[in-house]
């Protein structure tokens, strides 16, 4: 059974209103009632959505004023559900960065959206945060919690947990805890969900699933996650070298991308970008902060594993290393992001070993064990 201590400070991060009840709705009732201080940060008011409002409002011309009413209908209804669960609006703070546009942000490296959660994260001082998965699939989510990673390293690495609210279509190989719900707790956090008028009227039942008697948390890895997380098999990083394979389907043939988010060993950031061509071959990798091409990676295709071998000439920084494959879709993303590390094996001087194609290989995606967990009373 999940316990807080009364010296605990929450801060939940929610990348749209209605995340707060959909994926941490129960853990919230808990902290609210044990008195517990909460924090929760709504990285967008969720304004650029708009078949619902054109449903709800019964118009088709959605311009920057009716997306600003529809972000703060939004704002109002998750107050309402913070209050059903038992908590009240000063517990909430809007941050207002554009719905939908967090990973150009990210790929920007704008400063404004960084800064806010650090200055928020210090201010606060919390010792468990919340955040939405990296391997969520809608870009949002998992672009905020590339920040958020890196964000909860600087602050001090307090309890970190991830919720999951969008499934992706690559198998999850991260086994959840659960946090076990009363009956009245899950008709608490279904009358919660059911605040979010907007978003309920068309996607209610998709909605009141949430309402379950278990709540799922993934323990934060802060360095990686486990190697067989797909759609990234394998890294690899030697000569000045880094090989990337890529589990991809046919269909990602088309109009597909790498991302990759990153800092140097002088902790500068470094936002690339690779289009991925429908056969092996050169391409140009961009620099997506400075809008500029600064090198050529060769792309392999072999079986249905892409080879992405990419110059780096310096050492980056393998603990604030994000990578994410991009192919066509109509709004999710198949995966969320993946962080390359380096491997406990390789960071010792041990000859590299051989890959099936003989590749040396420096470096490997691994996972490392789990820091903190979730408070529980003893049996």
């Amino acid at each position: 059974m999940v316990s807080f201590l009364d010296s605990d400070r929450i801060l939940v991060i929610a990348p749209h209103p209605d995340d707060e009840s959909l994926g941490v709705g129960g853990l919230l009732q808990r902290a609210f009632a044990a008195g517990i201080q909460v924090r929760i940060l709504f990285g967008t008011n969720g304004d650029n959505n708009p078949w619902a409002q054109r449903y709800c409002e019964r118009r088709w011309a959605i311009g920057v004023e009716e997306r600003r009413r529809w972000g703060q209908r939004r704002q109002q209804e998750a107050l309402k559900a913070i209050a059903v669960l038992g908590g009240n609006a000063d517990c909430a703070r809007f941050m207002n960065f554009p719905d939908q546009r967090i990973t150009n942000l990210l790929m920007k490296a704008d400063t404004s959206l960084w800064d806010r959660l650090i200055t928020e994260i210090r201010e606060w001082q919390p010792t468990l945060m919340i955040i939405p998965t990296v391997i969520d699939s809608h870009p949002d989510h998992s672009a905020l919690c590339v920040l958020l990673s890196r964000a909860a390293q600087l602050s001090g690495s307090p309890r970190v947990f991830e919720y999951l609210i969008h499934k992706p279509s690559v198998e999850i190989s991260r086994k959840p805890i659960a946090l076990r719900l009363t009956p009245d707790e899950t008709e608490i956090k279904r009358q919660a969900i059911l605040c979010h008028e907007t978003q309920v009227t068309l996607s209610g039942k998709r909605f009141t699933r949430f309402a379950t008697t278990n709540e799922f948390y993934y323990p934060h890895n802060p360095i990686g996650v486990p190697m067989k997380d797909k759609p990234f098999q394998a890294a690899s990083w030697r000569d000045g070298i880094l090989d990337l394979r890529i589990t991809t389907f046919r269909r990602e043939r088309l109009n597909a991308s790498l991302l990759m988010a990153f800092q140097l060993s002088d902790g500068k950031d470094h936002r690339w970008w690779l289009p991925l061509p429908i056969v092996s071959g050169m391409v140009k990798v961009v620099d997506t902060i400075f809008d500029r091409c600064i090198h050529e990676a060769r792309i392999r295709r072999w079986r249905g594993v892409l080879h992405v071998e990419i110059p780096f000439p310096e050492t980056p920084n393998f603990e604030a290393m994000f990578a994410k494959l991009v192919g066509w879709s109509l709004f999710f993303d198949r995966s969320g992001w993946f962080q390359i590390v380096l491997s406990a094996e390789t960071s010792k001087s041990r000859p590299a070993r051989k890959t099936e194609g003989g590749q040396a290989a420096g470096l490997v995606l691994t996972s490392s064990p789990v820091t903190g967990l979730l408070r529980r009373k003893s049996e």
